[in-house]
């Protein structure tokens, strides 16, 4: 049985190394950064993505950012990135989604710029999120509870096209 750790190294082996390198260094920040807060990490095949999404909770939809690795660039989504505009002087949010927005991540040092500080900041202010100095934040994985739900909506799937009567299909 793998642990989280070694199951989240092996999907940053994934990657080439530029990319894995930037990666593990910006997931080093952020545990720093954002003491406390839970670490939930999603791999999503098709998309070649890695996902670290973190969180006040065991659930990636209530994080305060995410960190994404993609096989050619590494993003960081901001939740409430619409809302996020005003601590944006410098426009660097990009996308136009409802809920998140990203900033390209070219290396390291990025992330200690004011301008990302800032909206690190806001975004932590609007979840009403406060990460305590010195706490320890877990790592939690969803890949395998990921793998499950696609294994039994593929079986649904199929169970559904068995019961439909010919005409319908």
């Amino acid at each position: 049985m793998t642990t989280a750790a070694t199951q989240l190294a092996e999907f940053f082996a994934k990657y080439e190394p530029a990319i894995a390198r930037l990666g593990k260094a910006l997931r080093t920040k952020l545990r720093a950064r954002l003491p406390g807060l839970t670490e939930v990490v999603y791999w999503y095949e098709r998309q070649q993505s890695l996902v670290i999404a973190y969180s006040p909770t065991e659930q990636g939809y209530a994080s305060v950012c995410t960190l994404s690795l993609y096989p050619e660039q590494v993003k960081l989504f901001f939740a409430g990135g619409p809302q996020l505009a005003k601590a944006d002087p410098g426009k660097l949010l990009q996308g136009s989604g409802k809920l998140v927005r990203f900033v390209p991540m070219a290396k390291a040092s990025d992330l200690d710029r004011p301008e990302i500080e800032a909206l690190l900041a806001a975004a932590l202010e609007l979840a009403k999120v406060r990460p305590a100095a010195g706490a320890k934040g877990a790592l939690v994985l969803k890949a395998e509870s990921q793998k499950k739900r696609a294994v039994r909506a593929s079986k649904s799937a199929s169970a559904a096209a068995r019961k439909r009567p010919k005409s319908a299909r």
